[in-house]
């Protein structure tokens, strides 16, 4: 993930300035710290911002508020690689499932076909 400005094209890279363009702080100075993803999806900027007293005040704000926006690059490795994790994943648990299936099934057969195999091998107690 980077974080690109929508002006310049140019990549931010954590510890440069940025200057809020937009909200109730438009024009105060912010050091970007990291890219943050949150539980709803959404990426968010991580940044700090100096004050006397309390040192630095960190915050998250959407990047549009910076006049920037978040790109992905995913490269085609890291797709296949993905894919093919995802679809282990399903074979392993389907696998898995599987086996805990012939369980009971093996249990049934054994009791319904015990007397039957029993009687064909001469051991009935006839």
């Amino acid at each position: 993930m980077k974080l690109v400005s929508r002006a310049t094209g140019q990549e931010i890279t954590p510890g440069s300035t940025l200057h809020m363009q937009s909200g109730p702080t438009a024009g105060r100075a912010w050091r970007f710290e990291h890219i943050v993803e949150r539980p709803d999806g959404h990426h968010h900027v991580h940044v700090t911002c100096s004050s006397g007293k309390l040192g630095r005040i960190p915050r998250q704000y959407h990047p549009d508020v910076f006049g920037c926006e978040i790109t992905i690059d995913i490269t085609w490795r890291q797709n296949f690689r993905n894919a093919v994790r995802h679809a282990w994943t399903r074979v392993d648990d389907y696998l898995l499932a599987g086996a805990f299936a012939l369980i009971p099934l093996a249990f049934f057969e054994h009791y319904h076909w015990a007397e039957t195999i029993t009687s064909a091998l001469g051991f009935g107690g006839h």
